[in-house]
């Protein structure tokens, strides 16, 4: 049944991009907020193939795009710092017959709005996703994500623990103890925020630093907006990093001494030069419960690098949680 799903997948896949980059020629706009363009076209494309759809909502003072598609239990996915909701495209793609999946716009990124006097500290996002999860009528779900969303999902576990089902790290921010990476010693040391970027040539960088190997299928065209889109941000995200520095939070006490005692799963990538793979240990040493699974040539963002894998292992790690 699941090859037959996938096999439908594909299908829909190549008629979704035929009709989308068809209707490029019309002019045809994505959402206001969303990247436009042929970039914006193929991106909708990718949602298509891994059965999402954009939808939107409203919490107080935001409006929050995210997508969503599959069946089953519900799995809210949480992007890390600069991303959006399409980080976890690829990943849902292997995702969606076994879950509904909701990606979500984190108020401050995507394609969610923008506010430059808005507080953007973690204990403010953890109650912002809170809302966004009730808004979406969601009781227990389980829920995940990278970096900064790791961090997120691991402290809203903590401050929200009857409503977790599980939660899904993927090399989380929030960690302090662990070895510093490369980004954070380089920020300590100059003051330099390396995953922002002022132009193409700085977004470039951030891929190579975020990144052990570049995805197969990377247009430059693609490259060129969502560098763009960087280049935009760049001030607002450069204040809502040095936020994330001045306010403490650190997983490996909050977690411990929260109600949340699992099921967690840890992912990380042995290469990952944005937040040390250390801290996998830490994580696990604060909360022996949670399963952890280290990948060899992967840097940053497992789900995006690997996603078939990343999505396997996860699946199989649900079955074996549900028993």
């Amino acid at each position: 049944m699941k090859k037959h799903a996938t096999a439908i997948k594909r299908l829909t896949t190549l008629f979704a991009s035929t009709a989308l980059f068809g209707l490029s020629a019309c002019n045809v706009q994505a959402p206001e907020g969303e990247i436009q363009g042929v970039a914006g076209l193929a991106i909708a494309a990718e949602r298509a193939v891994s059965g999402l759809e954009r939808k939107v909502l409203q919490i107080d003072g935001f409006v929050v795009p995210y997508l969503q598609g599959g069946q089953g239990e519900p799995l809210v996915l949480i992007h890390g710092f600069g991303g959006s909701k399409d980080n976890f495209n690829r990943v849902a793609y292997y995702l969606t017959d076994h879950y509904t999946v909701y990606s979500i716009d984190v108020p401050g990124f995507g394609a969610s709005t923008r506010d430059l006097n808005a507080d953007y500290v973690i204990n403010t996002q953890i109650d912002r996703v809170h809302e966004i999860i009730e808004k979406l009528g969601l009781e227990k779900p389980h829920i995940g994500g990278n970096s900064m969303g790791g961090w997120i999902s691991g402290a809203y576990a903590a401050k929200y623990p009857d409503n977790v089902a599980s939660v899904w790290f993927l090399a989380p921010a929030g960690l302090v103890e662990s070895r510093k990476s490369e980004v954070i010693q380089k920020f300590e040391k100059t003051g330099e925020i390396v995953l922002t970027a002022s132009n193409r040539q700085e977004f470039e960088k951030i891929v190579d630093v975020v990144m052990y190997e570049r995805p197969a299928f990377a247009p430059g065209f693609v490259v060129d907006a969502m560098a763009e889109r960087a280049a935009t941000d760049q001030p607002l995200h450069k204040r809502i990093y040095k936020d994330f520095k001045t306010v403490p939070s650190d997983l490996a006490a909050v977690l411990p001494a929260s109600a949340y005692k699992g099921p967690g799963l840890i992912v990380w990538g042995k290469e990952d030069r944005v937040l040390h793979v250390d801290g996998a240990t830490e994580l696990k040493a604060a909360m022996p419960g949670f399963d952890v699974i280290l990948m060899d040539k992967v840097g940053h963002v497992p789900m995006m690098e690997q996603p078939k894998q990343v999505a396997a292992d996860y699946v199989k790690w649900r079955e074996m949680i549900a028993q």
